[in-house]
């Protein structure tokens, strides 16, 4: 199975035998790596030149997004706690989605049920369940302390299109909901209407003006799709509240691509996707919208201070802000708490233009004031980072497969197939688990009275 045959001269079942197999190996591997991760950041065998974390280390060595690094240290430390998991983990039994998932949930009275269930089930179903659990929880425990915490999340898709979701509490859910129908109530209205708004396709039709049912207060009320209206709330708060000149985030940024010639390509959304020249166009109605030009062939900006100020000028911060993105320690990529940092001293007759400033968060700012690590300025707003001894700090170092592996022959060849599987009865599933759950704490009660 693990031999050097070519894949064309493989069968198709020999193929899938070497797909489950290899995987059965990978969790193994997988697992023992999460060992030596426990240890390697219980002993902070990354600390140093200006590593900021083991996750950053990870990111910085291993290639890793900083989420990916923080998921796996997260992982890696629960199973320590977690024998039987890490075990099936370790002999290839369980693949590391079904750990991750497992890992959010279990505790070391309760994996040995989810351990059972998780041999037989899919990764997909391991999700299911797990989601309906950690509902079930937090349910109970908001009950107990009798507060429900708001929280929301963004994210771009892959098909360009923003996804949000909120869990509000009851009052912030509810003052949610009235702004998105003084927002719809908003939108909708029309010159000819002095109270109420026009119908729209899927809304109530305008009543007549002479009934008193037509009051505005006894309007049709919250839109079943909110989205126009959530905009329209979005556009009506960028239009009232005024900030600072330079605030990342709270204005459309479009950037292009300049060429020689000064023709404009690549429109596309700060950290976001690709436009087209209508949606250019729509944003440029807009007032809270900027245009960003990257020129081709130009090095550097026009903008330059000198030795006549110390302190960077908005307009400098801009421009530095969107050349670095975030902290410019490789791997770090942080976004908040950053500073602006004279390369050279501006004692030393360091000068503020952006061949000499880049942006450090706070802790790799204070690290290097420390000495943990240097920054050399190479002109043409290049920059390079160095450790104490003079080594070059590379953004992604390079990195190399172990040699001499052997595959271990512990591991099943079909660890990983699920045993018995079929569709998951979720009710009756959890209601099982949480019954053998609270057995065991009775149990544990009685022996502990005794």
């Amino acid at each position: 199975m693990f031999d050097d045959t070519a894949m064309e001269e493989l069968s198709d079942a020999q193929l899938g035998e070497r797909i489950v197999g290899y995987a059965g190996q990978i969790a193994a591997l997988t697992a023992r790596f999460f060992d030596l991760l426990v240890e390697f950041d219980t002993r902070h065998g990354w600390s140093g030149h200006g590593i900021a974390s083991c996750a950053h280390w990870l990111s910085w060595k291993a290639g890793m997004s900083q989420r990916a690094a923080q998921d796996h240290l997260r992982v890696a430390h629960a199973l320590t706690e977690l024998p039987l998991l890490h075990s099936a983990f370790a002999q290839g039994t369980l693949s590391y989605s079904k750990i991750r998932a497992l890992t959010r949930v279990a505790t070391p009275d309760r994996e040995e049920e989810l351990r059972n269930v998780a041999l037989s089930a899919t990764a997909a179903q391991v999700e299911r369940l797990v989601r309906s659990l950690r509902h079930i929880d937090r349910r109970d425990e908001e009950r107990e302390s009798g507060a429900v915490e708001s929280r929301g999340r963004w994210r771009w898709n892959d098909d360009g299109t923003l996804s949000v979701t909120m869990r509000l509490a009851p009052l912030d859910g509810a003052r949610f909901l009235a702004g998105v129908t003084r927002a719809e109530y908003e939108r909708t209205r029309t010159h000819t209407d002095v109270d109420l708004p026009a119908a729209t396709d899927s809304g109530t039709p305008p009543i007549d003006p002479g009934e008193p049912a037509s009051r505005a207060d006894l309007w049709r009320g919250v839109p079943s799709d909110i989205a126009e209206a959530v905009i329209a709330m979005a556009d009506t708060v960028a239009d009232a509240v005024s900030v600072p000149e330079f605030v990342p985030g709270a204005e459309i940024l479009v950037h292009s691509t300049e060429d020689a010639d000064g023709n404009s390509s690549n429109p596309h959304l700060d950290g976001g996707p690709a436009l087209d020249d209508g949606e250019v166009d729509e944003a440029s109605c807009g007032g809270s919208v900027r245009r960003v030009t990257d020129k081709r062939g130009r090095h550097g900006v026009v903008l330059r201070w000198g030795r006549k100020r110390r302190l960077p000028s908005r307009r400098l911060l801009q421009v530095v802000f969107q050349r670095d993105r975030g902290c410019r320690h490789p791997g770090c990529g942080r976004t908040r708490h950053l500073h602006a940092h004279h390369v050279t001293f501006w004692r030393d007759g360091g000068t503020t233009d952006p061949d000499n400033i880049v942006l450090l968060c706070s802790t790799h700012h204070r690290a290097l004031h420390r000495g943990e690590f240097g920054i050399v300025a190479r002109g043409h707003q290049l920059f390079t980072f160095h450790t104490p001894d003079g080594s070059l700090l590379r953004d992604a170092p390079a990195m190399t497969a172990p040699t001499g592996w052997r595959p271990d022959t512990a591991v099943p060849v079909d660890g990983l197939t699920t045993v018995n599987g079929g569709k998951l009865d979720l009710g009756y599933t959890t209601e099982v688990l949480y019954a053998a759950w609270a057995w065991r704490r009775e149990q544990a009660e009685q022996v502990a009275a005794a």
